[in-house]
């Protein structure tokens, strides 16, 4: 690919703000800017810029390898054991967005020293990026006891710190965690820096889509917030109703708010990444650990409960080091699949395929984000789909202008859910999974 750097990334709406290009550049001439799509971008400063070519190289943006996988294939990765599991810990689980498993895991290793640190995002301010940062045992356990341990973000989290950490202190044992694109950055950038893949756990959250930060200013709104200036933003918190968990809205007066948690499935499609469109790896298929809400049919709960994949024997002699500590039950992982609504991913694979012409035809680059993928889907019958998506986006860029657009778009698609459009796609995803089960009828 004959791509100097992630100035094409950013050029082509194709970057997920992982980061891990400013954290691997040799000569830190990569800088952010956030553009008018609420994405904070790399950006690079061309007369410092080597031409070396390593921001490009571990970008997950421009895409990534399957192996000549079938796409059912590619989106399970490799299983070697499933579960549904929760914290034992009740504060934990109080306090995580589900069921605690992470922390608890992490806590865990960090106190018996199978690993040094955990890069983890930390704070609520997010009126300016985000970052993860390494934390300890002690800063850990801080943090849960006041309810303000890092968790979750649902926003592009800078991973920059953990690539220039891990760099710098190359033996040190570290766990990362992150969404896939994530993942597949910080692993391109241990291979590019000949670092020891054995020294690094990789926690991989579930992820179906982040938001952009202009969702943010879209809820500061007197609309939600009145007179009130908003400080903190929690996107699923379980004080009311319990899991799945409604919008938490914390006031700089100390007052609290709540919305239902059908309000921020109201916006997604509007305040996201381009590049969430293209992507299929929902599970975090590279991880050592993957893991998220548990929408099964089984050991649900109020109190909230993960779905866990197991990929690895890293993965798994962490789990089992840390077995005692969580309440895990045997699930299967087309059960995973199933509830996660996999089959939506796979559509993106279609949506990959009109972005790469398109590409190609402003360009004349030739990318692949799917490389390695068989499937027997024609990306022309999704290009009507493709388009309404992006302009779905164009509307949540240009809402400050036009803020009664997105409220009528808004209507009309509940409008339309109404209607039936639901139960559509309830039934591919229904015949997807009886299609790859081989099974007549699903209970």
């Amino acid at each position: 690919m004959n791509i100097e750097n992630i100035a094409f990334t950013t050029e082509f709406n194709l970057c997920s703000g992982c980061g891990i290009c400013v954290g691997i550049c040799p000569k830190q001439c990569i800088q952010w800017e956030k553009n008018d799509n609420g994405m904070y971008q790399p950006c690079v400063n061309s007369n410092a810029c080597i031409r070396c070519g390593l921001c490009k190289e571990v970008c997950p943006g421009l895409g990534h390898q399957y192996g000549g996988k079938l796409d059912w294939e590619a989106v399970q990765g490799e299983v070697l054991q499933a579960y549904n599991a929760w914290s034992r810990s009740p504060e934990i689980r109080h306090v995580s967005a589900s069921g605690g498993i992470v922390s608890t895991v992490i806590q865990h290793l960090l106190e018996k020293g199978s690993y040094d640190v955990a890069f983890l995002v930390d704070g609520y301010d997010y009126y300016h990026q985000l970052f993860t940062t390494p934390v300890t045992i002690k800063e850990l356990k801080e943090g849960i006891e006041s309810s303000s341990y890092p968790k979750s973000r649902y926003l592009p989290v800078s991973h920059e710190n953990a690539v220039s950490y891990a760099r710098s202190n190359r033996t040190q044992k570290i766990i990362i965690v992150g969404t896939s694109c994530a993942i597949r950055g910080f692993l391109s950038a241990v291979e590019r820096l000949g670092l020891e893949r054995e020294n690094y756990l990789l926690i991989g959250l579930f992820c179906d889509r982040v938001f952009t930060y202009n969702v943010i200013e879209y809820y500061s709104r007197p609309a939600f917030c009145g007179e009130k200036k908003l400080d903190e933003l929690h996107f699923k918190n379980k004080e009311s109703g319990g899991w799945p968990g409604n919008m938490k809205f914390i006031f700089s007066d100390g007052s609290i708010a709540y919305q239902d948690k059908s309000e921020r499935a109201k916006v997604k499609d509007y305040f996201m990444p381009e590049r969430c469109l293209y992507c299929i790896d929902k599970l975090n298929v590279c991880a050592d650990i993957s893991l998220g809400d548990n929408y099964t049919q089984q050991d649900s709960s109020l109190l909230g409960s993960n779905s866990v994949i197991i990929r690895t024997k890293r993965g798994l002699a962490a789990w089992e080091e840390s077995e005692a500590l969580v309440e895990s039950h045997n699930v299967s992982v087309q059960e995973i699949m199933q509830a996660q609504f996999i089959d939506w991913r796979l559509n993106n694979l279609c949506y990959g395929m009109l972005k790469e012409k398109e590409i190609l035809n402003q360009s004349g680059q030739k990318i692949d984000f799917n490389e390695g993928i068989y499937t027997e889907r024609k990306q022309n019958e999704y290009y009507e789909r493709w388009k309404e998506n992006l302009k779905m986006l164009r509307i949540g860029e240009q809402y400050r202008d036009h803020p009664e657009a997105l409220q009528k778009h808004i209507e009309k698609l509940n409008r339309e859910k109404k209607r039936g459009k639901i139960g559509q796609f309830s039934s591919r995803v229904y015949h997807f999974v009886k299609r790859r089960l081989g099974k007549k009828e699903l209970s």
